[in-house]
């Protein structure tokens, strides 16, 4: 069989911190299957994901896995855009109301 290799890790965040996913798929010569994990980190926790394959029914049940954990977070990501613009709007109000009365909380400390 062909030796399989891949590694990739990407940061998740553009400017700083440590978040990542890490993904890492390799065959060896002295077992059938493969080892495969999935990392995804945060400054503070870090989820390990277990893809490895020893035994030929065990293929169509990390393939299902994956496919589950691919269309989760498609559908995550499709419910968190379809709120953007309403959860972004209320956040704007929300911060100049926040700002608004730090203000008049100043203000009066300084008539006293």
């Amino acid at each position: 069989m062909a030796k399989i290799k891949h590694y990739s890790r990407k940061w998740l965040n553009k400017d700083n911190g440590v978040a990542s996913i890490e993904c890492n798929l390799e065959n060896n010569s002295y077992m059938p299957g493969f080892e495969g994990t999935i990392t995804i980190s945060d400054c503070s926790r870090r989820v390990n994901l277990d893809f490895s394959v020893y035994d030929v029914k065990d293929l169509d049940k990390r393939i299902a896995k994956l496919n589950l954990l691919l269309e989760e977070i498609s559908l995550f990501r499709d419910v968190y855009l379809q709120h953007y613009d309403e959860v972004k709007e209320d956040m704007v109000k929300r911060e100049l109301e926040r700002k608004k009365l730090a203000k008049k909380v100043r203000d009066k400390k300084d008539e006293l």
